[in-house]
């Protein structure tokens, strides 16, 4: 029922469906035009004159073709040269040329109104009107009939014989066949012309994942293919831009790494040890950010190189927490699952995953309360990392941002609280680039957790 639903949203929405709506109003007011324009024409003299002249004269055929009284012989031998069945009603007479005639009573017969006697005009056809006021039509049963009143006598044709079958009438099935199929290839008309949206539509989503060398076709020369051609020309100066940034954020974090060195070099003369602690901290933090920023670059480019090679995360994360944080272990809970598989990671990449993620929960994880939690396990087919604090959590107008290049939900900055915003941005790029998902669940006063998986 849903797919249902789902299907009907998805027709209403869509353009080819919307034009062969129209196409099909259009053709139900033609028909209704072309159908009131053949009653106005039926109703006009002119008709009347030719079609009931034409029926007035087989009238008088008939009627002294079979005489009057009507002769019983000359109406059988009319029955066996046209397939028609007669029945002839008077005063000395009721007869029938087969014994299965319809019984009179059950059939409503009636004047021609498509003739409108009435509204002839008598001057010009004297004689025919007067002829077909005897004459009745009916259809009973898929047989036409007609009654011709002469003087005591009523004569009724039957038409096909009663004894035939009547051949089935498929004048609507045709028609609705038809009509479907010319809706069909109307339909594939439509999606022919539109086809330029649909390679938009597919442009601008790859484009809007990243990849920014892809352009849409534009073999069309019509204004669908303008319109391409002017999106193609929009990408490549988005290319071009994002393309400039990058070159200058590398260039800059290039620059900066000499002076850095020097600073570090000319720090040994600094006699005061927490002069030169607190400025050899300050330096350390800021060859942090830049290695970031290089590395944010990097893993930004659709061909970033990952150095796969089998990891064994429980060794890794055990490097990770001794290297990194040996003055902080008793503020992180640890659980790895037994028996992990190696699984081919970029083990630079997911060290780097690793520090930032602890690192993060471990400055917004209280120090008088429970532990930051680590925890790696194998739930399915993938690795599953998750770190979890208990510290103030992120309102849910921050969470879809906080992944994002230097956003941070506190826009002060410290150092206490994190850097610039790049720890998580590049933990999800690393994710990414691994083929896995990061997702953030958070809310104010009960902390974040965040949830890796990697493939296996």
């Amino acid at each position: 029922m849903n797919s249902i639903r789902n299907f009907l949203r998805r027709m209403g929405h869509s353009l080819s469906a919307r034009l062969l709506f129209i196409f099909f109003i259009a053709a139900m007011a033609y028909g209704y035009a072309a159908r009131l324009a053949f009653t106005l024409f039926q109703d006009t003299d002119y008709l009347r004159r030719i079609a009931g002249a034409q029926v007035a004269l087989h009238t008088e055929y008939i009627i002294e073709d079979l005489g009057s009284p009507p002769d019983l012989e000359r109406a059988q031998s009319i029955v066996n040269t046209i397939p028609v069945d007669i029945r002839i009603i008077g005063p000395d007479v009721d007869w029938s040329s087969t014994d299965k005639f319809y019984p009179l009573e059950a059939i409503l017969f009636a004047e021609a109104t498509w003739l409108d006697l009435k509204s002839a005009d008598r001057s010009e056809v004297e004689g025919w009107v007067e002829t077909l006021e005897k004459v009745e039509f009916a259809r009973f049963q898929e047989h036409n009939l007609i009654k011709i009143k002469n003087k005591d006598y009523d004569v009724i044709f039957a038409s096909p014989r009663i004894s035939e079958i009547a051949p089935q009438n498929y004048t609507s099935w045709v028609i609705g066949v038809i009509g479907v199929v010319v809706l069909f290839f109307c339909y594939l008309a439509v999606r022919w012309v539109f086809q330029p949206i649909r390679w938009m539509q597919e442009g601008a989503a790859r484009i809007g994942k990243g990849e920014l060398d892809y352009r849409i076709p534009t073999p069309r020369r019509d204004e669908l293919g303008e319109l391409t051609r002017d999106i193609n020309s929009m990408a490549n100066d988005v290319q071009g831009m994002l393309e400039a940034k990058r070159q200058l954020m590398l260039a800059i974090s290039h620059e900066l790494r000499s002076p850095l060195t020097r600073s570090k070099v000319a720090l040994e003369l600094v006699e005061d040890e927490d002069v030169r602690a607190g400025i050899l901290e300050d330096i350390d933090e800021m060859e942090r950010l830049i290695s970031d920023l290089l590395e944010s670059e990097v893993l930004n480019t659709r061909h970033a190189v990952l150095r796969r090679e089998p990891v064994d995360l429980s060794t890794l994360l055990d490097s990770v927490l001794e290297i990194d944080f040996s003055n902080r272990n008793d503020g992180i809970s640890v659980e790895i699952e037994d028996n992990l598989p190696q699984v081919e990671l970029d083990a630079t990449r997911i060290r780097l995953l690793l520090r930032n993620l602890i690192d993060n929960g471990l400055r917004y994880n209280p120090e008088d309360g429970e532990p930051l939690k680590v925890s790696v396990n194998k739930p399915g087919k993938f690795i599953r990392i998750v770190v979890q604090d208990y510290g103030p959590g992120i309102s849910a107008e921050h969470i879809k941002h906080v992944s994002e290049a230097f956003y941070r939900a506190d826009p002060a900055r410290s150092r206490s609280t994190g850097g610039v915003g790049l720890g998580l941005y590049l933990c999800r790029r690393i994710v990414e680039v691994h083929g896995g998902t990061m997702d953030i669940d958070s809310s104010p006063g009960s902390g974040t957790r965040v949830t890796v998986d990697l493939p296996a």
